[in-house]
């Protein structure tokens, strides 16, 4: 039975929802991140799907891709990751949601008036959910992502009040200044408290239930025995939250200790959790987040919790430092594709199919990355595969990313039967064909019907793949306006990785 405060807190936090669908921003934050849940949660989930909501935001693409290839990451796939297509193969649906959705909130809170002063507070979100994933390897717990969004998401419900009710949340601060507790507060202002104002957006959002159950508090005194993977997510979701304010909190020496034993031992059930092993948690998280912070355009020193921390960090290091030898070698950076530079995006590229040709990836796995190679070069408005139907007498759009692809992809049809139109004799001649300006007098005959209807791209190129002169797949990649842009250079960067793809072709069929 709901009693009378606990429906008036549901009523202030649906009023509290309302005004936030009320605002420029919310709305379209939540329309993405929703449709990344709702794919990841389906049984239909299709990679190209999640790739393609990815792709649509180039910054958020960029990010992504550097934060997938940070020390952690990269332990985790063994390799370098250069597109979306291979970060959701080798890292799997959930990691590249958790990751795209820690971007996404911190994309988000950095373009408002409060920004500058929030950054720091998102920062050490961030630091939460490293802490969770730290406490996830060490629990050995089968996803530690999962634990990583959890503890980060911990704190959403505060963060998204100062972000949008900036005001509220400093009268909330000097109710607290006056001795009530955080949550009394909050009521006291918003009706309702920051937990509970943080799971009504995740469930808005339509995270996961086990991940929404994870952001909700733990009650005093010793936490009794996870029985499930959801409690032990909430559990850890908890710690990594106290440990943080433990960290948030300048104490003396003693009293840290101190206050590290106690969450030691109320968190006895989930394992042997020695205070000076949480200490070693609470700096090298924070060293992890200084690494990770430039993919953010964050500044760690913004957070004077964490520059705290980082200070003692280096103090400690440097201690340790004097006392060994001899020094070890310096690590060697990986060098990145520079953003928005087409032949360096094609050629690091190149590098990861040949990679995935060599640890034998499917022919779906491998044409994914073609395209999006492809799209993210910024030269095309869209790019598309048709595949030889089985009777083989046409070609089906299959997948692609960019503009209306969906809508397109239905209306992608090459009749083999007869050579006439551009498509048709890529296909049967097995030849490379530009068409520069499909409004060209003398190519007009050559753009069938459904191409001028359904999609009338001004410039397309065609890269038929072809296997012992039969057209298996036809490569499509267009501009809507002007003329595309391929230099000698790009083009046959373009051609070598349609090359690739057929090495595979040859040796394994398309399902």
């Amino acid at each position: 039975m709901i009693d009378d405060d606990q429906n008036l807190d549901y009523k202030q936090t649906e009023a509290l929802l309302g005004e936030l669908a009320g605002t420029r921003e919310f709305p379209a934050l939540s329309q993405t991140i929703i449709q990344v849940n709702e794919i990841v949660g389906s049984d239909s989930g299709e990679a190209d799907e999640l790739t393609n909501v990815i792709l649509r935001d180039v910054s958020l693409t960029n990010k992504l891709l550097r934060l997938v290839n940070a020390a952690h990451y990269r332990n985790f796939s063994g390799q370098p990751i250069s597109t979306i297509s291979r970060a959701v193969v080798i890292l799997g649906f959930n990691t590249v949601r958790d990751v795209a959705m820690s971007l996404m909130l911190f994309e988000h809170l950095q373009n408002h008036s409060q920004a500058q002063a929030l950054k720091g507070e998102t920062l050490e979100s961030y630091y939460c959910g490293v802490l969770g994933r730290q406490l996830g390897k060490r629990l050995k717990l089968p996803d530690v992502e999962e634990a990583f969004i959890s503890a980060m998401f911990r704190n959403l419900g505060r963060l998204m009040a100062q972000f949008y009710f900036y005001e509220r949340t400093v009268r909330t601060a000097r109710l607290v200044e006056k001795g009530l507790s955080e949550a009394e507060a909050a009521r006291e202002i918003f009706g309702t408290t920051y937990d509970q104002i943080g799971q009504a957006i995740a469930q808005h959002w339509h995270l996961p239930h086990k991940l929404v159950h994870a952001m909700s508090p733990l009650l005093p005194g010793n936490v009794p025995q996870p029985n499930n993977e959801a409690a032990q997510l909430r559990t850890i979701a908890n710690l990594a939250h106290e440990l943080y304010q433990v960290a948030a909190t300048v104490l003396p020496a003693p009293d840290q200790t101190k206050r590290l034993n106690e969450l030691s031992r109320r968190y006895a059930t989930l394992g042997s959790l020695p205070s000076a092993t949480l200490k070693n948690l609470l700096l090298e998280a924070a060293k992890e987040v200084e690494r990770d912070a430039a993919i953010f355009q964050s500044e760690i020193r913004s957070s004077p919790m964490l520059a705290r921390l980082l200070d003692l960090s280096e103090a400690v290091e440097t201690e340790s430092a004097a006392a060994q030898a001899p020094h070890t070698l310096p690590v060697l950076a990986t060098v990145e594709p520079e953003a928005g530079d087409p032949a360096s995006l094609l050629a690091a590229g190149l590098q990861e199919m040949t990679e995935a040709l060599v640890g034998g990836a499917a022919i779906s796995d491998i044409l994914h990355m073609v395209l999006e190679i492809f799209y993210r070069t910024g030269s095309f408005d869209r790019v598309m595969i048709a595949v030889r139907d089985k009777d083989g007498k046409s070609l089906s759009g299959r997948f692609g990313f960019g503009k209306d692809v969906d809508r397109v992809l239905g209306a992608f049809k090459v009749q083999l039967t007869y050579a006439h139109d551009a498509f048709q004799v890529a296909a049967a001649q097995g030849v490379d064909i530009l068409i520069p300006d499909t409004q060209d007098e003398t190519l007009k005959s050559r753009i069938p019907e459904w191409h001028s209807k359904h999609i009338g791209a001004r410039s397309f190129l065609l890269l038929p793949l072809v296997v012992d002169n039969k057209t298996l797949a036809l490569l499509y990649a267009d501009l809507d306006k002007g003329t595309l842009n391929l230099d000698s250079k790009m083009l046959n960067l373009l051609k070598v990785l349609r090359n690739q793809a057929l090495l595979v072709l040859r040796q394994k069929p398309f399902k």
